[in-house]
């Protein structure tokens, strides 16, 4: 009798999978798109279809189809309403555990991302591994472009992010950026383009990266596009191999091509008549990527020049980031966290005005340091050797 008791009571502590979930019926989200609309919010989530993953021949589910994802949208008065209004549209449960990346669309950035974000982060399943993205124009069209290299256009969105900085900018980092003093977040820019037309005269799209959306608080303020996002991220020591074009000192317009292999910055400020001043120390080596000219870089003073002349096209472009930031007041280098960290007396006197009146006015020094290691697999200009062999 007491033997049976306690089989009994172990019964009673081993109730099984009582609170199993079947992947057949849970959906899982890798992607969201959020856009401002009609005073609400666009929820479009994106589910890859398990069965159309394997290879052409559909699944079974209700998977079969020509595409291996699905997107589900729907309005709401807030991003949970839409979220709950995609729910009442699936047969499956919504599951975000795994979704990669959040784009945010321009409008609804502009007017301001903490509104949608606090949903969000309330539930335990979101990571923040996950990638914040700013889309030029509506995040839905971005979420849904063909994107034929990948599997889905969320994975192509997780790889573009990922290549877009040194060290990517997930919502951890987003959101200590957003919560620190004296630094504004950013986060990378992409569009919707069309491919190139294909041999079957088949028109897709895909996505490309934008530039890099700079925010003021959590409010976009800009994106900064091709030559000036380099410089931002290049004072940041966060660019990733950039290309740079370099004008042949005492030449004519044509230039040679570096690649910024490796770089790294140092910001500091000074306290000089009560007024700041920041210093950014850059250091980056660099590639010979093109040459077509006579110019010979083997020459140790013709190098030494040219490596000069890089410096100040380095310096150049990070005066541009810097102005451009400046001009919108977006503290996106973190001058203000930088200054609060070493004069912290003078930081409590500014604090409150900081943003409006002296970070637009901070003077800002660039010492950039480039040296050119190699020239790759060849040596001397082919145009410098032609002549050689041809002096007429």
């Amino acid at each position: 009798m007491k033997r049976t008791a306690v089989l009994i009571g172990c019964l009673l502590l081993l109730p099984g999978c009582w609170d199993r979930k079947e992947i057949n019926d849970v959906a899982f989200v890798v992607g969201t798109a959020i856009d401002l609309e009609d005073g609400g919010y666009r929820s479009t989530m994106q589910i890859p279809l398990v069965g159309q993953m394997g290879g052409p021949q559909g699944g079974g589910g209700g998977t079969s189809g020509s595409k291996s994802w699905y997107a589900e949208s729907a309005f709401g008065r807030t991003v949970r309403d839409s979220t709950e209004a995609e729910q009442d549209h699936l047969s499956r449960l919504l599951h975000f555990s795994h979704r990669r990346v959040l784009i945010i669309g321009e409008a609804l950035a502009r007017q301001g991302v903490v509104p949608m974000l606090d949903p969000i982060l309330r539930v335990p399943q979101n990571r923040l591994s996950a990638f914040p993205i700013v889309a030029v124009g509506e995040a839905k069209d971005v979420l849904v472009a063909d994107a034929p290299i990948e599997k889905t256009p969320s994975e192509l969105l997780r790889e573009l992010s990922q290549m877009a900085t040194n060290d990517p900018i997930n919502m951890r980092i987003f959101l200590y950026s957003l919560l620190t003093e004296g630094i504004d977040p950013i986060a990378p820019a992409v569009r919707k383009i069309p491919t190139a037309t294909n041999l079957k005269k088949e028109q897709k799209t895909t996505i490309m990266l934008a530039g890099i959306a700079v925010f003021k608080h959590d409010k976009l303020a800009t994106v900064l596009e091709d030559r000036v996002a380099t410089g931002l991220l290049l004072a940041m020591g966060q660019a990733r191999n950039p290309m740079i074009d370099v004008p042949f000192p005492g030449k004519d317009r044509r230039a040679a091509t570096f690649q910024i292999t490796w770089s790294d910055s140092e910001i500091r400020p000074s306290l000089r008549n009560g007024r700041i001043e920041v210093n950014i120390s850059l250091t980056a080596t660099a590639a010979l990527a093109e040459n077509i000219s006579d110019y010979d870089p083997t020459d140790y003073r013709r190098r030494a020049a040219l490596e000069r002349e890089a410096e100040r096209r380095i310096a150049r472009l990070v005066e541009e980031a810097v102005a451009a930031c400046q001009e919108h007041k977006a503290d996106a280098l973190g001058f203000g966290d930088a200054v609060h960290r070493r004069y912290r007396g003078y930081w409590a006197r500014v604090r409150d005005r900081w943003e409006d009146t002296e970070y637009p006015n901070v003077k800002v020094t660039v010492t950039p340091k480039v040296r050119l290691e190699h020239d790759g697999a060849l040596i001397r200009s082919l145009d410098r050797k032609l002549k050689e062999l041809d002096p007429s």
